[in-house]
């Protein structure tokens, strides 16, 4: 199912961001982890992107990129906070989830969260790592970011601001 993206959802008037906002908290959850603090939802939405990256700490390539995706995301964010990443763990224990997620400086869905299910299989997950970059309302502006962070480095992410800005007909995430 694909729909048209009708305007920029930075222009969007309050309530009609709060009902998309909403559609993409319900998805993701209203609590995520931070280090050892719980986030709302609402904080992450503030941001111009947001990456979903399904992950494991078992994972051979998941550990070559997470601290090149690390970089990424403080590079991106050095002046300002442009983009929020989401970790989705695919840990076999939550000893592992929590070794793992402290090498991350972003937010992380709570070990075997029910939600987790939902978001791989509408995003096609089929191997990890795997990084979906989403605009704050959910849509896909890209659905596998990781080979254009190892690439492109930071042009990724302008090219990928670029992509969320035009009015393509995108699937929705949400």
């Amino acid at each position: 199912y694909q729909r048209r993206v009708h305007g920029d959802y930075n222009k969007m008037q309050p309530k009609e961001k709060e009902k998309v906002i909403d559609k993409l908290a319900q998805k993701l959850g209203d609590k995520l982890l931070k280090g050892t603090d719980t986030v709302t939802f609402e904080t992450l939405s503030k941001n111009k992107l947001i990456g979903l990256y399904f992950c494991a700490g078992w994972c051979p390539p998941c550990v070559t990129f997470t601290p090149l995706l690390a970089d990424f995301h403080s590079d991106v964010n050095e002046k300002e906070q442009l983009m929020e990443i989401v970790f989705v763990s695919f840990d076999k224990s939550k000893e592992e989830y929590e070794e793992f997620r402290k090498k991350m400086p972003w937010v992380a869905l709570p070990y075997n969260d029910p939600k987790k299910e939902a978001l791989v299989k509408e995003n096609n997950i089929i191997g990890i790592p795997h990084l979906v970059v989403l605009r704050p309302d959910g849509r896909v502006v890209v659905p596998n970011g990781r080979a254009d962070v190892q690439k492109k480095k930071l042009q990724a992410f302008e090219e990928w601001m670029t992509k969320a800005q035009e009015h393509h007909f995108m699937p929705l995430s949400i």
